[in-house]
């Protein structure tokens, strides 16, 4: 029914609107129109609205559903918010908005951990993994072996020449040294007729390694030394290769017409590796057999190797 002087009053709403009537007041037709798909997608965003604000019948439209109450003859309108969940696919639509009210709000949204399809196995590396060590080997090959330590060193072996077969006595047997690899005999070369005696002393590497020497050779005039005029001093750092013989040189160990009517024979010490002249003195002194001169100068050899006998 419609008083007079009033506005119309119906009972339905146009245009899809909603209509309410409470306490029987009188209700004023009212249509509210539900807010366009774009605008929750605006509101979620916070994005600001471009353009003129909006005209014509449309223009009361909220984002949300209003209610019109109509108490005591005064229309009340209450503003419901619709609730507006960002979704993975895309903003709810309006009509379902109840529905969408038991969801969780948009801050409470899963975290990345929690949406990964392993769940806790996302997260970091385990520690021990990190911690490996790095010496292991990869899967299926073994781990680096350590590297043996390097060779020594391989030097020069010291030249030598050897003896002649002729004229030339050296010691019955080859005698020993600081090391059992190292031998020597001492020699001494007379030739008759020429006056003079030559001394000297050759030492032989048994083992299967380059060893050093160090040597001293004297000449011996009826059991008195006499030093090489060529050579006076030490042979140091002798390199014998392994089964070869060094050979001292018997020319720079040669005596003249002053050995006639002498006995005549070589001294030498050998020490092995470097040594002073003072530890090479102290190692035994070995000689070899002699010879015989007489004043004509006739050289005649003789078994013996001590000097004086």
């Amino acid at each position: 029914m419609t008083e007079p002087g009033s506005r119309r009053q119906d009972n339905a709403a146009y245009d899809g609107g909603t209509q309410n009537i409470a306490q029987g007041g009188n209700v004023y037709n009212l249509n509210v129109y539900p807010s366009p798909a774009a605008e929750p997608a605006a509101e979620q965003t916070g994005a600001a609205p471009s353009g003129p604000p909006p005209s014509g019948p449309r223009a009361g439209a909220l984002s949300g559903r209003r209610l019109a109450l109509a108490v005591g003859g005064v229309v009340a309108l209450i503003a419901v918010p619709a609730t507006i969940v960002a979704l993975q696919y895309g903003p709810l639509r309006t009509e379902n908005v109840d529905s969408a009210r038991s969801a969780p709000p948009s801050g409470a949204l899963s975290s990345p951990a929690a949406s990964s399809p392993s769940g806790s196995a996302a997260a970091s590396p385990s520690p021990s993994a990190a911690s490996a060590s790095p010496s292991a080997g990869v899967a299926g090959q073994p781990a680096a072996v350590a590297a043996a330590p390097p060779a020594p060193t391989r030097r020069s072996a010291t030249r030598s020449s050897a003896y002649p077969s002729k004229d030339v006595a050296c010691a019955t047997r080859w005698f020993p040294t600081g090391d059992p690899k190292i031998e020597f005999q001492p020699c001494t070369q007379a030739v008759s007729g020429t006056g003079g005696a030559q001394f000297g002393v050759m030492v032989r590497n048994t083992g299967t390694v380059q060893q050093v020497v160090t040597v001293l050779v004297k000449g011996y005039m009826t059991a008195v030394p006499k030093d090489c005029p060529s050579h006076p001093g030490t042979w140091r750092e002798i390199v014998i290769d392994a089964g070869q013989t060094w050979y001292s040189d018997l020319a720079q160990c040669s005596l003249g017409n002053e050995v006639k009517g002498h006995r005549v024979q070589s001294g030498a010490w050998v020490a092995f590796g470097s040594v002073s002249d003072t530890e090479l003195v102290n190692t035994t002194l070995h000689y070899s057999r002699g010879f015989e001169i007489d004043t004509s100068g006739t050289a005649t050899m003789v078994p013996l190797a001590t000097p004086g006998s």
